[in-house]
């Protein structure tokens, strides 16, 4: 029976040395997967699912959007600088073209005698709009270019006014309100009978500086504008 106990033994041994074996902790190199703290060698811990000796890294601030970060990785584009005031690009139709300055705005005045439609093309080719009256300095500064006509501005009545005064716009873009500055003449606008009849849908500025309604098809000189230097 000796010798089985003999060998019972050996065997224990050789178990408990086998497992001890096994059980290296110290050779297992950090960064094998895991699922719970208690799979890895101390000291070294599950963090992130990686056997780790070090903590998780901070949360970084949430990461703004694709399109934000390009936005923000191309840089503004400046608006174009402001044309010289002169009249260069402007079709004054055989007329005398003189350019002016009136505050931040530089006008032209063509006395060339053309349908509200003409004035608004020769206008738009300048760079321009047909003349848009900010405020009563401006208008007394443009009045000082008008002799012995009247002139077209960019006042245009959309269609569909009940009214002579109704539905009134710079340039078919900015809605006239009751903020907005205006010089009508006494009486003004009226289509010439005082009752809305689609036959005056466009504004002039007289010699004195005050408004009228004409038809869109009368030959008149026109006044331009477009932002100063």
């Amino acid at each position: 029976m000796r010798p089985v106990v003999h060998v019972s033994l050996l065997l224990v041994v050789s178990l408990i040395g086998g497992i001890a074996g096994c059980y290296r902790p110290v050779s297992l190199a950090e960064g094998e997967p895991c699922e719970r703290t208690t799979q890895c060698p101390e000291p070294q811990r599950c963090v992130l699912g990686i056997c780790s000796l070090h903590d998780a890294p901070p949360v970084d601030a949430a990461t703004p959007p694709a399109d934000a970060m390009a936005d923000a990785a191309v840089p503004p584009v400046d608006a174009p600088p402001p044309l010289p005031c002169t009249t260069a690009g402007l079709s004054c139709g055989g007329g005398t073209a003189v350019a002016f300055a009136c505050g931040t705005q530089c006008w032209v005045k063509c006395t060339a005698s053309v349908s509200r439609d003409t004035a608004r093309t020769a206008c738009a080719g300048w760079t321009g709009t047909l003349g848009e009256i900010d405020d009563a300095t401006e208008e007394t500064c443009v009045t000082q270019h008008i002799t012995v006509s009247t002139f077209w501005i960019g006042a245009i009545q959309d269609a569909g006014a009940a009214t002579p005064g109704d539905l009134w716009t710079w340039n078919g873009t900015t809605p006239f309100t009751p903020m907005t500055y205006t010089s009508w003449a006494t009486g003004k606008p009226d289509d010439a009978d005082g009752v809305e009849n689609g036959m005056e849908q466009c504004a002039t500025i007289r010699p004195g500086g005050t408004w009228d309604d004409n038809s869109c098809a009368a030959a008149l000189p026109f006044f331009c504008r477009r932002p100063g230097p």
